[in-house]
């Protein structure tokens, strides 16, 4: 193997006219980046090493347990991994449903609703829900309160973060702003 190609594929790329051959071998970055690539274009995000950027702030009346905070921190963890639009639902630090991946965030709340219910139906009262970013509107968090969610976690950030707390404070839940958005494409 010669500066990380194979022998056979550099001979036969060595045949090709104007062709560069870039080796990321010995590449060590000194930035937190992950890249995505697909065909001749790419996605730089970070690599979403850490879970909390700064101090997590609860803006409801209701504050959540010290359980409550620990399943939040639990679900914000999973919310890590998801893709985009991710809504995590647990219980007892036990993932219950997930919805992810959808152009809504309204839709992967019911995607995360209707997977908890249709396979853990006991563990959606009192359970809590972890966003990667924040509600742009109320209906998100109100199928979440339907469902019977006692307790958010989310960065925060939108226009409509006041009517989103006001919505919450009238339901009795909690909701932490995380200020860290774990997004994911």
């Amino acid at each position: 193997m010669s500066v990380g190609f194979e022998k056979d594929a550099l001979r036969i790329l060595k045949k090709r006219k104007n062709i560069r051959l870039i080796s990321f071998k010995k590449f060590n970055s000194k930035t937190n980046q992950h890249f995505l690539f697909l065909g001749n274009v790419f996605l730089s995000q970070d690599s979403n090493k850490i879970l909390f950027k700064n101090k997590i702030k609860i803006v409801t009346r209701k504050k959540p347990s010290l359980s409550q905070i620990k399943t939040l921190k639990f679900a914000f963890n999973v919310c890590k991994f998801v893709k985009s639009n991710a809504i995590v639902l647990a219980n007892d630090s036990t993932t219950i449903g997930i919805g992810a991946g959808q152009p809504s965030r309204l839709d992967s709340c019911k995607i995360a609703s209707q997977k908890a219910q249709e396979f853990v139906p006991e563990k959606l009262p009192n359970s809590v829900a972890a966003s990667d970013a924040f509600f742009p509107f109320t209906d998100g968090i109100q199928e979440l309160i339907d469902s019977g969610v006692k307790a958010i976690i989310q960065p925060g950030g939108s226009i409509n973060d006041n009517e989103v707390i006001k919505a919450a404070n009238e339901a009795g839940i909690a909701m932490i702003f995380s200020g860290t958005r774990h997004f994911k494409h």
